[in-house]
Parts: structure tokens; sequence; C-alpha cells
């Protein structure tokens, strides 16, 4: 299954207001560190959301990202930043070039994971850190009213994801060293499903989730949490949609 990023682009900055990425944030300042003197590369970097940050604390950024759509909402939000059109498994960049590389919230969408890891491998340098964040679907610890509503979406998901135990394993035997992995932000939600139509929160190009699924599956879903809402509004009730989600960070180092 993919995703046309491009038709995306316009609209994927929503997800920044809509919901609190601070502990990632904090996650990510912390990784790259405050006396960095390298590059550091975001894989999957978007619209640039990430890099902007970067790019205004002085860190010298990269990014790569297969849209060329993201790629021009990139270059107004982090003008500092190289930006590069190209795929995670098969990085357009020279070996040893980078102190940091990291992905958030892209790991997931990328054809070939263990050859992006092995891309990053290629690209850090000796004593390079490379960092991926995201959800973990395999831990039984979640719940969300996507996977309530969606039927398909839990399965997709945890065919998307990888567990986290696989990442480091991936890692692990490509010699990263110190491979940890952290749970970085915790993302207890409840909307208003009426709001949440009415802001377009659950439109399909919303969040990749949705964006991923057929339009009869999207309509399916739709039409569920719809009943239910005419159904507690008949009876002088309001129905909220409810989330519970972790996003982990999973670390390695390359050797000195």
């Amino acid at each position: 299954m993919s995703l046309n990023y491009d038709s995306i682009a316009p609209r994927y900055d929503r997800r920044y207001q809509d919901n609190d990425y601070s502990g990632v944030e904090e996650a990510l300042i912390g990784f790259v560190g405050p006396h960095l003197t390298g590059r550091v590369l975001e894989v999957g970097c978007g619209t640039g959301h990430w890099l902007r940050l970067l790019d205004e604390s002085g860190t010298r950024v990269a990014g790569v990202d297969v849209s060329e759509n993201m790629l021009a909402y990139a270059r107004d939000q982090a003008p500092g930043a190289l930006l590069i059109r190209g795929r995670a498994e098969h990085l357009p960049c020279a070996n040893d070039t980078f102190e940091r590389v990291f992905c958030i919230n892209a790991f997931h969408h990328f054809q070939d994971k263990v050859g992006f890891l092995a891309e990053a491998r290629r690209v850090l340098g000796r004593g390079g850190q490379m960092m991926s964040v995201g959800l973990d679907p395999h831990t039984g610890l979640d719940c969300w009213y996507l996977y309530e509503y969606f039927e398909p979406l839990l399965e997709i998901d945890r065919a998307r994801y990888p567990g986290s135990s696989e990442i480091r394993q991936s890692m692990r035997a490509l010699e990263f060293s110190n491979v940890h992995t952290r749970e970085i932000q915790h993302l207890p939600v409840q909307l208003s499903a009426r709001e949440a139509i009415e802001r377009g929160r659950l439109d399909k190009d919303a969040t990749s989730q949705l964006a991923i699924l057929t339009d009869e599956e999207y309509r399916r879903g739709i039409d569920r949490i719809r009943a239910d809402l005419e159904s507690g509004e008949d009876r002088g009730e309001s129905l909220y949609l409810r989330a519970d989600l972790r996003l982990y960070a999973t670390i390695g180092s390359v050797p000195l």
C-alpha cells in the first residue's frame, strides 16, 4: 500500500496544529544536542516541520523526501536546509556525510525498511547516531478511534509499522551499537465526534491511516461514526472519540 504524498502535501501540517508533539520536539533536540558541529539529515522530511526547528537553532540540516510537493513546502519552512528529492532506500548522499540521521513518523512509509537502515548506517560517520520515531501498534497498549471505527486499520498498521524490537534487531544486525528504545510521547485524546467531522479531522487526507484506505473502507467507517453520533444525539448524548497512543524513539550509534 502506498500514498500519493504530492496530493496530501497542502494539508499535511494540520497534524501539528491538532496534536501535541512536545515530547517529540524535546527528544529531537536532545538527540541532536547543543554542540553538534556536523550536518543532520532528516529522511522523509515532508513539509519541513522538524527541519525548521533545527534550522532556526543554527544546526546544519538536510532533508530527503520522495515528494516534490512536500519539498516545495519545506523550502519555505526551512530556507537554510539542503533539500534533496530521493528515496530512503537509496539516499543520494556520500558515505560518512552526517553526524545524525533521523526520521519522525516516516519509517513505516519506507518500502524497504532494512534497506533504509543500511543507508543510514552508510551515510553516518563514526560516532554518528540514528533515531527513528513512530507508533508501535504491536504492543497492545494503544487504543484509537480510527482502529475502532475503520476496521482494516489496525491490521494495516501492524503490517506497515515494524515493532520496536524488530527495528532494534535490524539495527544491531547492521552493527549499530547502544541500540535502545524509549517512549517519548504519550498522546491521550478525547474529541467531540461532531467537532471532529466539522473541523475536517476525519477527512480522508487528514492522516495517512485514513488516506491509505480504499474509498469504500473509508466510507464504511465514516458511516459507523455518523450512525453512532446521530443515535447518541437522539438520546440527548454527545459522542466522543477517544485515543491513547504512544510514540517511541529507537536510537543507535555507529561505533567509533
